[in-house]
């Protein structure tokens, strides 16, 4: 039976007291497009190893832990992702407590105010951001005319257990 083969249930949003969200910040270089596409691309990179590092926390001072714990290594997947497409700047990975704006994320609201968080500057850090929920995962990336599309890391583990593609 598939569902014998489910890990235990991740966190949601119903599990996880809004406080306790840990928040993952990208900040690009500039405003430029390749500025702003090599952030996407740091995402990415950022959002596969911190989802493969937190796929069996179980709760969010475990997930926090894991975050300080693996931050160099964070970094240096967002650091190998710039290289590989060319950059050749600074690239920071800081956990810490910062503030952040009211957001809705696919119509889940996520009020203002001080979150954990992983912040990620591209150089100067002078650009546009991009911003999510790390724990519980509500990552959702901006689609091009500024929809966000649902993203499910649960839907990503039943793809690759069943073959699909992203």
């Amino acid at each position: 039976m598939l569902l014998a083969a489910v890990p235990a249930r991740a966190a949601s949003l119903n599990d996880v007291p809004v406080g306790e969200y840990i928040r993952l910040h990208v900040m690009a270089e500039d405003d430029s497009d390749a500025a702003q596409a090599l952030k996407l691309e740091v995402r990415d990179a950022c959002l596969t190893a911190a989802r493969a590092l937190l796929a069996d926390c179980d709760g969010a001072d475990a997930a926090w832990a894991r975050i300080g714990e693996n931050r160099v290594a964070l970094a240096a997947a967002a650091t190998e992702r710039a290289r590989e497409l060319g950059y050749a700047g600074e690239i920071k990975a800081v956990a810490g407590v910062f503030d952040f704006p009211d957001r809705y994320y696919g119509g889940v609201f996520v009020p203002a105010g001080r979150y954990r968080a992983l912040r990620v500057v591209i150089g100067a850090g002078a650009g546009h951001n991009w911003w999510c929920v790390l724990y519980p995962s509500l990552c959702l990336p901006e689609g091009p005319e500024g929809g966000m599309p649902f993203h499910s890391a649960i839907l990503d583990w039943l793809r690759g257990l069943l073959g699909g593609g992203r």
